[in-house]
Formats: structure tokens, sequence, C-alpha cells
């Protein structure tokens, strides 16, 4: 009876082991239909394997893009614009009111062209004013309270004006600033009588707020002047500057000498931003500034503080656009 049994026993075993291999040969056919129909079977009469048996790893964003096509370029425009509410138009105008660096330069002294017959220096540029300022009258309105200087600007007479040297006020164009955040720059060997007559005139136009709301009878003036190191370095050009940063310069908060020494913007440029960089310690022009025409502006391993800080030494580019 015990020998039956485990007779018995051997079959059934037998008997799964072969169920097991058969179902590991012929695994369950997950392409059948639902009312049981097989997929076309191979030449061997088992089902045609499928390449879609085992799921696709996920593709990454840049794959899902590329599998549909280039992205769609974004928009140049915005045509709603004008049904956003008022406070948020206004608020995304005074957001696009970002620091500018703007360049002036005149003419070299003239006997037509003294400044004793008028209070303002007279002074060019090719520099752009904000485009806010010719959108509409609600981005003008906008621009105006953040751009409250408007200096004049001057142009040089035809050749049929009676007295060619003389430099005549344009009456179409004036240079908006704005003294808290825009950086001027001043180009070429500049006479100082005109330097100090620009930066009182930039202290008695400044009617900004924080003139008033500290009680000062005028307002603070330019903060920000880059100048070029052709006017400061004769043999007595870091005395001369330390006198001025005492006196015209003693509000300006950064001080910049730059490297160009030509008196006027470089052929070709259209009034595109200028960029004042800060001249690497490692560059060949900068090392040879410092021990020659720059040293007399050294102070310890520094430079000279004018006005609020320490003066800084850049390279200036005049680039193309906006």
């Amino acid at each position: 009876m015990a020998s039956d049994q485990r007779v018995l026993l051997g079959a059934l075993a037998s008997q799964l082991a072969h169920v097991r291999l058969l179902g590991a040969e012929h695994p369950p056919d997950p392409h059948k239909t639902a009312a049981g129909a097989a997929e076309p079977a191979g030449p061997d009469g088992h089902a045609a394997p499928l390449s879609a048996e085992l799921p696709s790893p996920p593709q990454s964003p840049a794959a899902a893009v590329s599998a549909v096509g280039p992205a769609a370029p974004a928009p140049s425009t915005f045509p709603y614009f004008p049904l956003l509410p008022a406070e948020l138009r206004l608020k995304i105008w005074h957001m696009s009111f970002l620091p500018r660096t703007v360049e002036l330069h005149t003419q070299r002294s003239h006997y037509a062209n003294d400044d004793q017959r008028g209070g303002t220096p007279k002074w060019q540029t090719l520099s752009r004013n904000p485009p806010a300022l010719s959108v509409n009258a609600e981005a003008r309105v906008a621009a105006l309270e953040r751009y409250t200087i408007a200096l004049p600007l001057f142009a040089p007479p035809s050749r049929t004006f009676e007295r060619p040297g003389e430099l005549l006020q344009d009456s179409d164009r004036v240079l908006y600033l704005d003294l808290e955040q825009d950086t001027v720059v001043m180009l070429g060997d500049l006479d100082y009588t005109r330097l100090t007559k620009l930066l009182v005139w930039f202290r008695s136009a400044d009617k900004s707020p924080r003139g008033r709301n500290t009680g000062a009878a005028r307002g603070k003036g330019l903060k920000r002047l880059a100048m070029s190191v052709a006017v400061w370095t004769h043999q007595v050009g870091a005395a001369t500057l330390k006198a001025f940063a005492r006196t015209v310069f003693a509000d300006v908060e950064e001080f910049v000498l730059f490297m160009y020494t030509q008196p006027v913007p470089p052929p070709g440029w259209m009034g595109g931003p200028c960029v004042l960089e800060e001249t690497a310690i490692d560059a060949d022009h900068y090392r040879r500034f410092v021990i020659d025409r720059g040293r007399q502006f050294r102070v310890g391993s520094g430079w000279m503080t004018v006005g609020q800080r320490p003066m800084k030494v850049a390279d200036i580019s005049f680039e193309d656009g906006w």
C-alpha cells in the first residue's frame, strides 16, 4: 500500500513538472482578444512573438518634444496687454525701466563755443531715450515719473550758419535720465569747468523725492559717473581727482575710470547700449596701467576713494541693438 502511494505521488510530481515546463515554453498570450482568439500563429504553430510584449522605458522630455517636432517659437507680441488692469500695466511699465549707461561728449573749447553765454554745458550724445517714452500716452507718463531729468542736447550747425563753430541747441531732442540708477559716461579729455557745470546743473535739476524727504534744499544729483582715463592721467591727475572727490564728486556713489580715450563714440555706432565691464586684473592693458599711469590712483592694494566708494577701472564697449 505504501509503495502504491509512492508510485502515485511520483507520477503526480512528474505531471506537475511537465505542466510547468510547458508553461515556461508557451506563456499565456497577452494579445488574445476578449473572446479568447489568439494572434496569428507563426510557422512553427505557436503564436508569433510581438515586439511590443515588453513595455518600453519612459521617454525623456527632450525625446518627447523631438518626437512631435520642434517647439513653437516664443511669441514676439502680446496683443492682450491693453486688456490688462491699469494697475498691472503700470507695474509692467515700471519694471521695464532698467538701469542704463549713456554717453555724453562735447567739442573741445572754441572761441565761439564758450560756456559764458549760458549755464547749461553744450553736450551731444548718440544714446537713445527709453522706448517707453514713445509707445503711448500711458507709457510716457509712467516713464516721465522715473526719468525726471531732461538734459538739453546740442548739434553742429549747418554750413550756412554765420558762426560755424557754435553748437546749436536741438529743440527736438533732450536726453532723459534717472539720476538714481543711470550711469553717465563722459568721453574724451574734458574741460574741468564744463564738467563742474554739468554736475552742478544735474544737482539743481534734481527734484527727486529723496531730496524733499530729507529736508534738503536741493537734490543730490548724479549718482553714477564714468570718465575716460584721458582726463586724469597727467602728472597731478590723482591730486586733482582727490580735490574733486571732496567737492564736486562728494555725492557720487560709483565712480569709474575707463580705458577708452577717444572724444567721440567709434564710427558706425548707432546709439545702442554702452557696456562698462570691470577690467580683468590679468589683462595686459590693466597691468600696464597699474604700473604706469594708474599708479598714482592706488591706495595700498586697491584704488583711491572717489565720492562714497573706491573707484573702479573698467573697459567700455559700444554695442548694437537696445
